[in-house]
């Protein structure tokens, strides 16, 4: 007996050493393996909810959602795949590995796919960037090439979308055309419960109705006429919903779900989580599209952590040290001091080679907004512009690479609006606003004055930096040269947030993600736009119309003139004075983190605010801890300059040379057979290189995977 009890002592502490073995295998921070399945589930019933529009029509304005058949798809339609497109990345990237990179955003306080409460900067980065939508423009031709549909149709306003038969979640189970309507159908209930609206009242504003007629064939109407981009359009507006992921879904959303990771169509998904200091994406294991054309040399990294350093300073140092492998910065000043000066031997070596380029991607609207709740008077908001010298500011903080934006929209090619802001610092002017406004007579501190004695002053927040706090002051020292009296507010970016959600702000530094491929100016100026996106708080009917005018333009010629029409009341309303534009974009790295470098990719594509989010990068195991021996840096004047663009080619012209592909049946050959057939016809490529190990990814994570406790429920 006692033999058996040290044989089974003996064999406890053999298991709980191998439990260890395998938590710690690898090297410090290497990529863990995929904790998503890749075995394949059926798919899962949808809420009886989910068609009451069948039986109780609602309103004849509102999105309908529908259930249809197959038999209702029209006869006569030319389908469309996309296939005729150039490859997105390079042949030579290899997979595997682990990019540590640093996150200046807050930590979220959520992973809501929708409805969050409040702003959460990093759902861009981990769902913005990471779903497949239906379609996607490509990011040089600006044309529409397959994401989770291989094909596509439009007939009027109509858009039909045949599914890709493989398509899955990253919880194994398959996306169908009713995933979408109920991704509708939610948005729309939680609208209707009294939670966030924005989602639904931009769906309801686009889509007039969503007919599944199969599995795999979804119909969307469109509000409008939208000509070549409908089916951009209407993919932008729908998205998926696994519904055994949202069967608890209710009035206690936004709690209940807070912290549960969405399933995605993406290549990756959320996995490990340090709260407060880290979030790791990690790819998906066999993923679905991972052979298909146009995604095969991408999303190369099996691991990328986000490390939320609000510091850049810490940022900078720590990439020097080995322990980030990427940094992209606006900061000249340092840019020069620790890096361009040669100096650090990293750099020196090449252990860190330096990348630099012309900004020329969908702009963020940095700048000053105005609320018009707050402050009504149109002259008043004009003078309030001309007394504030952002230019002068710009060009003292940004040592002359500093320009000011020229208008709300920049960096969206031939559409961007060529308008010069009409509000240049102007003491005289700004007085002579100010007078009409009432303000007329000047205190004994300079300051102006109503006849009552109501001093001209506004309040200016601000999330503290270094240079928001520079800019801040010098703006405040050449107002009160023009009467006007800047009282400064310095919130940290959680309290500026929720001021400005409430609608309590005047003045506000503030910028937020542009869209691409085009604006998406509901968010920003409707009457009914809230939130964080919608700072101007804005209600005028010449705004609205041009707001609708840009979303039923059917061709680049009207959406120029929406865009312009736009801009111009943007400057009349005086309701937002233009900020820094990025003209420049500085890029440090590891040696081991490689960019394309083909024919059909330089670097990188336009598009992206980040150059790692087009996910083009890889790791090269064998430039692990070398560097090149001597100094590398290279200038990109092209990489975010497409192609088209340059021969003159408008991005919407359709290609000459594309074949007119046959309308896919049921009885079709799958997506799949055809992306494979699309990619034997390419040209031989490199060989395949070997995936990387777990001992050869550069991640160094220093702490133990959380536990189940402190990671988010699943």
């Amino acid at each position: 007996m006692k033999t058996r009890w040290l044989v089974a002592a003996a064999l406890v502490v053999l298991l709980l050493f191998a439990l260890r073995l395998c938590r710690c295998s690898g090297t410090a921070g290497s990529a863990p393996p995929a904790q998503t399945a890749a075995r394949l589930l059926p798919p899962a019933d949808y809420p009886a909810e989910l068609w009451r529009d069948t039986h109780t029509p609602p309103r004849p304005e509102a999105l309908h959602i529908l259930r249809g058949s197959e038999d209702e798809l029209p006869a006569e339609l030319h389908w469309q795949r996309g296939l005729e497109e150039p490859e997105i990345g390079d042949p030579a990237a290899l997979k595997g590995g682990c990019l540590r990179l640093s996150n200046a955003g807050p930590f979220p306080a959520n992973f809501l796919a929708f409805g969050s409460p409040s702003p959460q900067f990093f759902h861009y980065n981990c769902f913005e960037r990471i779903e497949l939508p239906l379609v996607e423009s490509h990011p040089v031709t600006g044309r529409a090439i397959p994401g989770v549909a291989c094909a596509w149709a439009t007939q009027g306003r109509c858009v039909f979308f045949r599914l890709d038969a493989e398509a899955r979640y990253s919880n194994g189970r398959p996306v169908r055309a009713g995933d979408y309507a109920l991704g509708a159908h939610l948005r729309r209930r939680l609208a209707e419960m009294g939670g966030p609206a924005a989602d639904a009242a931009a769906q309801e504003a686009g889509l007039a109705e969503i007919r599944v007629l199969a599995d795999d064939l979804l119909m969307v109407k469109l509000r409008h006429e939208a000509g070549d981009r409908a089916p951009l359009q209407a993919a932008a507006l729908l998205h998926a919903a696994e519904p055994s992921f949202y069967a608890d879904f209710g009035s206690d959303y936004t709690e209940l779900y807070r912290q549960r990771i969405p399933p995605t169509s993406g290549a990756y998904t959320i996995g490990r989580i340090e709260r407060g200091r880290m979030i790791e994406l990690r790819r998906v294991a066999g993923w679905w599209a991972e052979k298909r054309r146009y995604r095969r040399y991408t999303c190369n990294v099996d691991a990328i952590e986000h490390h939320f350093l609000t510091d850049e300073a810490q940022a900078r140092e720590f990439l020097l040290r080995g322990k980030l492998d990427l940094l992209q910065t606006r900061d000249l000043v340092a840019w020069r001091d620790q890096f361009e000066s040669g100096t650090h031997p990293a750099v020196r070596d090449g252990l860190i080679e330096l990348h630099r380029f012309r900004a020329d991607y969908p702009m963020p609207p940095y700048g000053i907004a105005f609320n018009t709740k707050r402050l009504p008077d149109a002259d008043l908001r004009r003078g309030i512009m001309q007394a504030m010298d952002m230019p002068g500011v710009l060009e003292l903080l940004y040592l002359g690479e500093g320009e000011q934006l020229g208008t709300f929209s920049s960096g969206y090619g031939a559409l961007t609006p060529r308008h010069t802001p009409s509000c240049r610092y102007d003491p005289a002017a700004a007085r002579a606003a100010f007078a009409r406004a009432g303000y007329g007579e000047a205190g004994s501190d300079g300051i102006l004055r109503r006849a009552d004695g109501q001093r001209l002053s506004v309040r200016l927040g601000y999330t503290p930096s270094e240079k928001n706090s520079a800019a801040a002051s010098l703006l405040a020292q050449r107002a009160a040269a023009c009467g006007l009296e800047l009282r400064l507010e310095p919130l940290p970016w959680q309290l500026s947030a929720s001021q400005l959600q409430r609608g309590e702000h005047e003045l506000i530094f503030w910028a937020t993600m542009a869209s691409s491929p085009l604006p998406d100016y509901r968010r920003f100026f409707t009457s009914d736009a809230r939130g964080y996106d919608a700072p101007f708080l804005l209600a005028d009917a010449r705004m609205d119309a041009a707001v609708a005018a840009m979303e039923q333009a059917g061709s680049d010629a009207e959406r120029a003139a929406a865009m312009a029409e736009v801009d111009r009341l943007v400057a009349e309303l005086a309701v937002w004075l233009p900020g820094h534009k990025e003209n420049l974009v500085l890029l440090a790295c590891r040696s081991h983190v490689r960019f394309p470098d083909c024919d059909s990719c330089r670097f990188s594509t336009p598009g992206p605010y980040e150059v790692a989010e087009a996910h083009l990068y890889w790791i090269d195991p064998q430039r692990l801890g070398r560097g090149a021996g001597h100094e590398v840096s290279q200038v990109h004047e092209a990489a975010v300059r497409p192609p088209a663009a340059e021969a003159g080619q408008s991005p919407a012209d359709p290609p000459t040379q594309a074949p007119e592909a046959e309308p896919p049946s049921a009885e079709a050959t799958p997506c799949a057979a055809e992306a494979e057939q699309a990619s034997a016809e390419t040209p031989a490529q490199a060989p395949e290189a070997e995936p990387l190990s777990a001992e050869a990814t550069p991640c160094a994570s220093d702490t133990e995977p959380l536990s189940a406790e402190t990671s988010p429920p699943r």
